[in-house]
């Protein structure tokens, strides 16, 4: 039986905003969760490189095999979540840690490219227009989460204590979204074909879009409590309301990118957010107080929120459903490489120069995102 629209809709809402809920615990509770494994920033830098090394793997083995499993895809993925987080709420070292994370990761990366899949699907069997509103549901959860996350850490709460009942609410949502979307049949099969050569040289470009939005995005979100708590002197609350105002700038730039949407192609507005992303990262580059580095981390939020749901809603377009899996886990798993040596990368930036020349590297890379985007041509609907 096919659930009715608004339970498709509200469920597909319900997962994005679950995952936002994680990410914006797990973002917050990454000091204490450096102290556990003991190791330096950039050492820890490498550590978190195990999400996106899982993320990768898992995303291009679902790929292939996407569009025969999508009734059960989220909610396998959101399972998966789940475990790892737990796991990684009672770690004790580096080890334990890191096996954590890349399960984490593994289910992330995987959960991405199902989500944007079901989010396709949807927009082309009700008519709606859904891409820019639940990525800015993600940010919008992480928001919340992270301020709350840092406020009970001020009150002494731990990774033990917070990450465990996260992973509950990701159980919650995977039932919840398998009664949403368990009357999805299995597609037809990918077929090679001239459409999927001729279109792959765009495909690559755009996963190098999707690239250089993670390094931007990883890189802010990555360290922004770090850099508030470390680099400024401010306490855990304040990293928390730091990790809260770029996801607050994330959910303010798609809503405004999907006010936009019908009078400007999207790699357009990608080009006019990167061209803001320089001035924030370099508010954040000269900031010595955290009130100046909020702002600048609202700013570089609202700059970087346009890019992946740009870049997925153009890859959606090109290609049919069967190849459609197939398509976002080579333009996501793209993306998962700037995720992999975005935080390794500027670790050793911070390390060997300081917070202000990190900033400033990711200011040079937005530039980079705005003259790719005169490279990609207009997207055309695949039939």
């Amino acid at each position: 039986m096919t659930a009715s629209p608004r339970f498709q809709i509200t469920s597909i809402f319900a997962a994005y905003g679950a995952a936002g809920v994680c990410w914006g615990a797990f973002v917050t509770t990454l000091p204490p969760l450096q102290t556990i494994s003991g190791l330096s920033e950039a050492g820890f830098g490498l550590l978190l490189s195990m999400i996106t090394i899982g993320g990768i793997v898992t995303m291009q083995a679902m790929g292939k095999v996407l569009h025969r499993v999508q009734a059960v895809a989220i909610p396998l993925c959101l399972v998966g979540f789940a475990i790892g987080l737990a796991i990684m709420g009672f770690s004790s070292g580096p080890v334990s840690l890191g096996m954590a994370m890349f399960i984490a990761g593994g289910a992330s990366g995987a959960l991405d490219i199902s989500l944007n899949m079901r989010a396709a699907r949807i927009e082309t069997d009700l008519g709606v227009h859904l891409f820019n509103r639940v990525h800015a549901l993600f940010p919008f959860a992480m928001l919340v989460t992270s301020a709350i996350v840092g406020l009970l850490r001020e009150g002494g709460a731990t990774p033990q204590t917070i990450l465990p009942p996260i992973a509950v609410i990701l159980f919650s949502t995977a039932w919840f979204e398998w009664r949403a979307g368990r009357h999805q049949a299995p597609g037809v099969a990918a077929q090679s074909g001239e459409g999927r050569v001729r279109l792959r040289g765009v495909l690559l470009m755009l996963g190098g879009l999707a690239g250089i939005g993670a390094v931007m995005e990883g890189g802010a979100h990555t360290w922004s409590a770090l850099f508030v708590e470390r680099g400024l002197g401010s306490g855990p609350a304040m990293g928390g309301f730091a990790a809260a105002s770029i996801t607050l700038g994330l959910t303010t730039g798609r809503l405004m990118a999907h006010r936009l949407e019908h009078q400007l192609r999207d790699m357009a507005i990608v080009r006019l957010a990167a061209l803001l992303a320089l001035p924030a990262f370099l508010l954040l580059a000269f900031s010595s107080t955290a009130g100046m580095a909020l702002a600048g981390f609202f700013l570089a939020g609202v700059a970087i929120g346009p890019v992946e749901p740009a870049v997925y809603r153009s890859v959606a377009k090109r290609h049919s459903e069967a190849d459609r899996g197939r398509a976002l886990a080579l333009a996501t798993g793209l993306a998962y490489v700037g995720y992999l040596a975005g935080p390794p990368m500027l670790g050793q930036v911070i390390e060997r120069a300081g917070w202000g020349p990190m900033w400033a590297v990711l200011g040079i890379v937005s530039l980079a995102a705005c003259a790719l985007t005169l490279r990609i041509p207009p997207a055309k609907t695949a039939t």
